[in-house]
């Protein structure tokens, strides 16, 4: 039995004693059953809403584990060969294809190599390397930062 249904019964059986509605004890009486009621409906409502919920977390861990599944690539490796075209998870520079917009994950190795294919489309990609020049931007870079006051 619902709590809805016992609050119910309570009433009728309240209702079923015939007392004398001037007597203070039946209004007393009256006024709990009411109050039993209006708790009955709140909890019941409560009990629905925390089911919705309840169902839309259901809802998002199940999206939340295709996520994971993307990220941890358990069931295809080929994704992350799309990102990384080295296989490998030491990318420190992003090249992106202008033919599809795919961004590709590239180690120092792989633009030494001067070019690759885009895994997405087959358009070929050429690198100007310059190592020393990369070198010496890396170097700007951090003296910029250490002399930015609005870094500090």
């Amino acid at each position: 039995m619902k709590i809805t249904e016992k609050a119910a019964y309570v009433k009728g059986l309240v209702d079923g004693l015939e007392l004398d509605p001037k007597d203070k004890q039946t209004k007393v009486f009256k006024a709990l059953v009411d109050l039993v009621n209006e708790m009955a409906e709140e909890i019941s409502n409560l009990e629905q809403c925390y089911d919705d919920v309840c169902d839309q977390i259901d809802a998002l861990d199940e999206d939340l584990a295709g996520v994971e599944d993307i990220l941890n690539n358990d069931e295809d490796d080929d994704d992350y060969e799309s990102l990384c075209s080295c296989g490998c998870d030491d990318a420190a520079y992003e090249v992106t294809c202008p033919t599809c917009g795919t961004v590709i994950g590239l180690n120092e190795s792989d633009l030494g190599q001067g070019g690759m294919t885009c895994p997405s489309c087959g358009e070929t990609l050429e690198f100007d390397y310059d190592e020393d020049e990369l070198d010496d931007k890396d170097d700007d870079a951090e003296e910029n930062a250490e002399n930015d006051p609005e870094l500090d």
